[in-house]
C-alpha cells in the first residue's frame, strides 16, 4: 500500500473514532473531509466495516484499560473488551463486574437477556449490563428497543438519563440524546417515574422530555411505528424533517442534516434502511450465579 493510501486509511480512521464521541459535534468539518475526494467516503467506510486496526489497537493496551474505555472502538473491538465470544454468541461473563456494551455509528447489535427479554441497539449506543442485575440496563447514550418478559413480582428497569422506567409488559423504545429524553410504547405500559407523579404511558403513547429539568410532553404515534428502525425501516407520521435527519444519522452512521426554511415541514412515509452497514451481533447475557 503506498504512503497516500495509508495516510488516508489513518485519517479515516481517526475520523470514525471521532464521529462515534457523544460530544462530537464538527459535523461541518467531517462532511467537508468526505466531500473533498470521493475516495474519502470508501476509506471511512472501510474503517468502519474493519475491525482488526481497532483490535490490534485494544490488544496493544495495557491489560488495566477498562470496558468503559473502549466504547468507541469499531465493531467487534469494543465487544470484544467487553465479553467473550464463544460459538457466534456474546456471552458475559458471570462473574464479571458492570459491563458496558456500545455499537459503532450505523451498527445494529441485538442482546438477549438471561429471562428472555431483548435489546436491540442502535447506531452510537452504549448500555450498562451487570449480570447481577439482568433485570435492569441502564441506557447512556443513544437509542434501545427493549422486549421485555414481564414479571410482576421483578420488574424491568430502564435508567436513562436520571430517569427510571419500569415496564409492565412491554415493547417500547427509549433514546437518549444528550440531556433529551423519548420514550414510546408499542404494546404493554411503561411508567415514567414511578411514584406520587408518575406517568403511566399505554400502546402509542409517547414522552419527550427536553431536559433533565423539563417538563416531560405526552404524544402519540403509531405503535407499529416505533422502534421500527429494529426491523429495517423507519416509520414516520409527520415529524419535523430535523428529526428524520437525527434519526437517519443514528440509523446510517452519517451525518444528515437540513437545509434553512425546512423547520415547518413535516413527513410521511417509509425510509428502508437496507443499504445500512448491518454488521450484527447477537449477546447473550446470562444471569450471575
Amino acid at each position: 500500500m503506498s504512503a497516500q493510501h495509508l495516510e488516508l486509511a489513518e485519517a479515516a480512521r481517526l475520523w470514525a473514532i471521532r464521529v462515534q464521541d457523544p460530544a462530537f459535534a464538527d459535523w461541518e468539518g467531517f462532511t467537508e473531509w468526505l466531500e473533498r475526494d470521493p475516495a474519502h467516503l470508501g476509506a471511512y467506510e472501510t474503517a468502519l466495516a474493519d475491525g482488526t486496526w481497532g483490535a490490534e489497537l485494544l490488544a496493544s493496551a495495557p491489560v488495566e484499560v477498562q470496558p468503559r474505555r473502549n466504547w468507541w472502538l469499531p465493531a467487534g473491538a469494543a465487544a470484544a473488551a467487553a465479553v467473550a465470544v464463544v460459538g457466534g454468541w456474546a456471552v458475559l461473563d458471570r462473574d464479571a463486574p458492570a459491563q458496558q456494551i456500545a455499537t459503532a455509528a450505523g451498527e445494529h447489535r441485538t442482546i438477549d437477556l438471561a429471562d428472555g427479554s431483548k435489546l436491540a441497539l442502535n447506531g452510537g449506543t452504549r448500555v450498562m449490563i451487570d449480570p447481577d442485575t439482568p433485570r435492569q440496563v441502564v441506557l447512556e447514550q443513544g437509542e434501545a428497543r427493549f422486549e421485555v418478559r414481564h414479571d410482576a413480582s421483578d420488574p424491568f428497569v430502564v435508567l436513562s438519563g436520571g430517569t427510571r422506567l419500569v415496564d409492565a409488559g412491554t415493547v417500547f423504545n427509549v433514546v437518549q440524546d444528550g440531556d433529551a429524553l423519548e420514550v414510546a410504547v408499542a404494546e404493554g405500559a411503561v411508567i415514567y417515574e414511578p411514584g406520587p407523579n408518575e406517568v403511566r404511558l399505554a400502546p402509542g403513547d409517547t414522552l419527550k422530555r427536553a431536559g433533565k429539568s423539563a417538563k416531560p410532553v405526552i404524544g402519540t404515534a403509531n405503535p407499529q411505528a416505533i422502534g421500527s428502525w429494529a426491523s429495517g425501516a423507519l416509520q414516520y407520521d409527520r415529524p419535523t424533517l430535523d428529526q428524520v435527519a437525527r434519526d437517519l444519522t443514528r440509523s446510517i452512521g452519517r451525518p444528515v442534516r437540513t437545509t434553512g426554511g425546512t423547520e415547518r415541514l413535516r413527513f410521511t412515509g417509509t425510509l428502508l434502511l437496507g443499504a445500512r452497514r448491518k454488521k450484527c451481533w447477537r449477546a447473550r447475557v446470562p444471569r450471575s450465579k
